[in-house]
């Protein structure tokens, strides 16, 4: 149960945030100042705190340091920026209902090609209805799911990003801590961003105390806090179990955004959240209830 708590708690940061950066977007803050900023204040924090109290957090085997690129910065950075791009571009709704396609992927891959969990009927109908409910959660009007632009490569990218994070980050669970791999993610993220905007262009953006407050807080309530629990979370979940319950995000998003953004909020988008609820709660159901399937069997 601690685990489904921790998850869930992560989705409550993390569609909230969605709602917050949308708003940041229209104050005139970049995309990529807030991704890069979220990803170096968090890397920031946790290494000042365990360079003091725990300097073996920060030991890795050097040939793990592919799979710890991996989750910085594709997992972290392109995940973040993708998603960010299309939130700023098209909607909330849409941007997460797309990068909610990727529990399909991370199931598909640990079931069906690495074999790493056994997939089971309980898990495939919570999975499909998950995403039909994220799919009505948008409001299910084809109007409405739009990706304009260059947000038709980042929102399915983000997809794809976002899988490769849980099927990575669940990989290297089995030998580090959560703070190792959370500290690694964080800091080789926030070193590819280097490369991308270097500290000189941010210091001459010149920006205002206040502005600096602002990605400290983002930085706190968009990832370090949301993806502590998640990293934790997965270490005691099944990577696709993450993936399916992660779904809730939407529901917290859209409302958030109902909230703080004005957008609107139908009786569709409330029957595909308590759809998605509905499949979480299903999870719960003692699975050997339920026949099991092996790979390359008939569910």
């Amino acid at each position: 149960m601690t685990g489904y708590l921790l998850i869930l708690l992560a989705v409550v940061f993390w569609g909230g945030s969605a709602a917050l950066a949308k708003f940041l977007f229209i104050r005139h803050y970049d995309t990529l100042i807030i991704t890069q900023m979220r990803s170096t204040l968090s890397f920031l924090l946790l290494a000042a705190y365990f360079a003091i109290r725990d300097r073996t957090v920060f030991r890795i085997r050097r040939e793990d340091l592919p799979l710890f690129l991996i989750v910085g910065v594709v997992g972290i950075a392109l995940t973040n920026f993708t998603y960010y791009y299309t939130v700023a571009t098209a909607t909330v709704a849409t941007a997460i209902l797309v990068q909610y396609t990727a529990p399909v992927l991370v199931t598909l891959y640990m079931v069906f090609v690495a074999r790493e969990e056994q997939g089971s009927r309980i898990k495939s109908a919570s999975l499909v209805l998950a995403l039909i409910g994220c799919y009505f959660a948008v409001r299910g009007e084809a109007d409405v799911i739009r990706l304009p632009g260059w947000s038709a490569v980042t929102g399915p990218a983000s997809a794809v990003f976002f899988a490769m994070l849980m099927i990575v980050s669940k990989r290297l669970l089995k030998t580090y801590s959560q703070w190792t791999v959370l500290l690694y993610a964080f800091g080789l993220s926030a070193v590819f961003w280097q490369f991308v905007n270097p500290p000189w262009i941010i210091v001459a953006a010149d920006y205002t105390p206040r502005d600096w407050g602002v990605f400290w807080v983002f930085a706190v309530v968009s990832i370090l806090i949301p993806h502590t629990a998640f990293t934790v979370s997965l270490r005691m979940l099944e990577a696709s179990t993450v993936g399916i319950v992660s779904t809730l995000e939407p529901v917290v998003a859209i409302v958030a955004a109902w909230l703080v953004l004005g957008e609107e909020l139908s009786a569709t988008q409330v029957a595909g959240g308590a759809a998605i609820l509905a499949a979480v709660v299903l999870l719960q159901v003692n699975p050997r209830s339920w026949a099991r399937f092996a790979p390359g069997e008939h569910a």
